[in-house]
């Protein structure tokens, strides 16, 4: 499982981790994205795929709530 970790520190001295993944296949059309971090912020998103040029998404943020859309891949 690729986990890409992001660790940062500013001029204060605060430190931040991050961890993400995007595309986490549960099946042959369902994508899972996901990440957290240390500022206590989460991401979960589901993404089915219709065709290789559509698809459907739905998204949950820990800051700004519930989403969805459309994916156009040309």
């Amino acid at each position: 499982m690729f986990v890409v970790a992001d660790a940062r520190m500013d001029m204060q001295g605060k430190f931040r981790l991050q961890l993400s993944r995007e595309g986490v296949p549960l099946t042959s059309r369902l994508r899972l994205n996901f990440m957290a971090n240390t500022d206590r912020e989460y991401m979960a998103g589901l993404q089915y795929i219709v065709t290789k040029n559509f698809s459907f998404s739905t998204h949950y943020d820990s800051d700004m709530g519930w989403g969805g859309g459309i994916t156009l891949v040309y």
